[in-house]
C-alpha cells in the first residue's frame, strides 16, 4: 500500500494536483478537508475537541485503506505542529507494510492570492479570502519541508495540475 502526502501552504494547488493524480494512478483520494468538513457538521472546528475527533477518523480511514492495501493520496497544509499527527499516520502505514511519499507543492506569492478565491474551494471550509490569504503570506515559514522523510518539491506556479501529477507518478514509479 503506498500514501502519497501532498503538502504545502493553503491554495497552492494541492487538492487540484490530488485529483489529477487519483485519474492517472487509480489511487483512492482522501484530502483532509473531508474530516474537516464532517467534524464541522456537528462540531465548531479548531478546538481540542473536534481536532482530537478529525485524527481519530483519519487514523481508523488510514489503517482500514493500509490494511486492506488501497493505496491513498492525502493532502495537507502541514506545519510542525501537525508532526505528531503525521508520524502516527507513518506508523499505522508501517505497520501493514505500507510506504508513505511525500510531495511538497509550492508557487509564488501572487499565485496563491490568484488562487485562494477561485470557486473550486468554495464547497470546503478551506482559507478563501485575500484577507485570509495575507495571514497565511505572514506566516509561510511555518510550512517548509518535512523534516523527516523525503520529499518531491514541485514549484507549480506555471506548471498544469497534470503535469505535477504526471512528475509525481513518473518520481515515485506509480
Amino acid at each position: 500500500m503506498k500514501l502519497i502526502y501532498i503538502y504545502g501552504v493553503p491554495a497552492v494547488g494541492k487538492l487540484t494536483v490530488a485529483e489529477q493524480l487519483a485519474k492517472i494512478t487509480g489511487f483512492k483520494l482522501f484530502h483532509n478537508h473531508l474530516t474537516a468538513d464532517y467534524v464541522s457538521s456537528l462540531f465548531p472546528l479548531r478546538n481540542d475537541m473536534s481536532n482530537k475527533l478529525k485524527c481519530e477518523i483519519a487514523y481508523k480511514m488510514f489503517e482500514a485503506a493500509a490494511k486492506n492495501k488501497v493505496d491513498l493520496i492525502f493532502t495537507m497544509a502541514h506545519e510542525e505542529k501537525y508532526n505528531d499527527f503525521l508520524k502516527n499516520i507513518i506508523k499505522i502505514i508501517g505497520k501493514f507494510d505500507g510506504e508513505v511519499l511525500f510531495v511538497r507543492l509550492c508557487c509564488k506569492k501572487e499565485k496563491l492570492y490568484d488562487r485562494v478565491v477561485s470557486d473550486s474551494r468554495k464547497p470546503f471550509f478551506k482559507a478563501k479570502t485575500i484577507e485570509e490569504m495575507d495571514k497565511i503570506v505572514k506566516k509561510l515559514d511555518k510550512f517548509e519541508t518535512i523534516p523527516f522523510g523525503e520529499s518531491l518539491v514541485i514549484d507549480n506556479t506555471g506548471v498544469s495540475a497534470k503535469k505535477c501529477a504526471q512528475k509525481i507518478k513518473e518520481h515515485y514509479g506509480l
